[in-house]
């Protein structure tokens, strides 16, 4: 009795070398029933997946943009809105001098500044130079 037949308690019958593979057939019937289920539970999970994100996706749509906005950011957005379109004073002292105008008004101002030439930085209107691709390096020899 050799080695290998002490771990068994049945003796092995000797393998022939010529035949090269096991005799026994694989049950091709089973082992293609575990890939179709194996494939058909991965689609249901691909499937389950994507329709999850997409709902989460559209709640997060609904929540975020198509809901009306919270009542801070009206008023930060109303507040904004007046400090733009009224006069009031820069610091809230009237000894200082600065004053806030409304930006309708500093546009036109601005506008007003510019055809007179009067603004504080250059902006007169210069042509497009047209492109000019830089000359090629001269080749140096060595």
């Amino acid at each position: 009795m050799s080695h290998a037949d002490e771990a068994y308690e049945h003796p092995l019958p000797p393998h022939d070398p010529k035949e090269g593979f096991d005799r026994n057939d694989p049950e091709v019937a089973k082992i293609f029933i575990f890939t179709a289920v194996s494939l058909a539970v991965l689609v249901l999970v691909i499937v389950a997946i994507a329709g999850y994100f997409e709902d989460i996706y559209a709640k997060a749509v609904s929540e975020k943009i198509l809901t009306a906005p919270s009542e801070q950011l009206q008023d930060v957005r109303n507040r904004d809105a007046w400090n733009l379109s009224h006069y009031m004073y820069g610091d809230l002292n009237a000894k200082s001098g600065r004053v806030r105008i409304p930006l309708d008004k500093a546009i036109e101002l601005n506008l007003e500044d510019a055809q007179a030439g009067k603004t504080f930085y250059p902006a007169k209107p210069e042509p497009v130079k047209p492109y000019s691709p830089p000359p090629a390096p001269t080749p140096k020899y060595y």
